[in-house]
């Protein structure tokens, strides 16, 4: 039985998956998805060491694959190595904003870098507190990506979109993922402000407002999901729209 989304929102004063078609031969690609499975589930047990030789070598079988640098993210952040799990992160969220069009350019790059940093958070905050970690997914990202993205182009800020076909949580989950979800939650919070807001030190200030909002606190340590999806949307004078969603997508 599926469950409903659970709802917060956040409005901070002063302040939008595609699938990456990596050409991979299919017995090869099919040894990189048991390969990351194995390390999932080597992170699992506690087997660290053994999760990072697997997705290594997953890593050179299939180096531009995305989902090989979202489970490498993971894997580093669990060993307390930020710089090598940002690294990978930021080239998994990159990794999908070029893939929906998105110029490969500086501000682009800047938004890979903030949700990246977004995803790194959450799951430093749920690490801390011996929950899994979340695994970072492709479709789940863009999702949360358009959702920032038409709040910013229409004028809204709420989990509720004015457009029918995305007028809740579920139905955008359903539009994305082509079924109803079992377990799905999301925030959302918004930065506006006479000068350019979009900066990671804000970024990293609207974590620290969600955390302090027990509804946001209690999604991002909602022990339900095992994936994260994060979209940031930037407006032409700096204003950002941030959306993370949270879901089960294993069995």
């Amino acid at each position: 039985m599926a469950q409903g989304p659970r709802l917060a929102t956040m409005l901070v004063a002063l302040m939008a998956a595609l699938p990456i078609l990596v050409r991979v031969p299919t017995a090869q690609a099919a040894d990189v998805d048991a390969m990351l499975a194995d390390a999932a589930a080597m992170i699992g047990r506690g087997d660290v060491g053994g999760a990072l030789a697997t997705a290594m070598r997953a890593c050179y079988l299939a180096p531009e694959r995305p989902r090989v640098h979202a489970t490498l993210g993971v894997i580093y952040q669990r060993q307390g190595d930020r710089e090598r799990a940002m690294a990978s992160l930021t080239r998994f969220q990159l990794a999908g904003l070029l893939a929906r069009g998105a110029p490969d350019e500086g501000l682009t790059h800047e938004i890979a870098n903030a949700e990246a940093l977004l995803v790194y958070l959450v799951n430093q905050e749920r690490i801390s507190r011996g929950l899994p970690a979340l695994w970072p997914d492709l479709t789940l990202a863009e999702m949360a990506r358009q959702h920032s993205e038409e709040m910013r182009d229409l004028g809204y800020f709420s989990h509720g979109s004015p457009l029918r076909r995305n007028c809740t949580l579920e139905a955008r989950f359903r539009n994305a993922f082509n079924t109803t979800p079992r377990a799905v939650a999301e925030n959302v919070a918004r930065m506006a402000g006479t000068l350019w807001s979009f900066t990671p030190e804000n970024i990293h200030d609207s974590h620290v407002r969600l955390m302090a909002s027990p509804g946001h606190c209690e999604n991002i340590l909602w022990d339900r999901p095992d994936h994260i999806g994060v979209g940031i949307a930037v407006s032409n004078c700096g204003d950002y729209w941030i959306t993370e969603d949270f879901a089960l997508l294993d069995e």
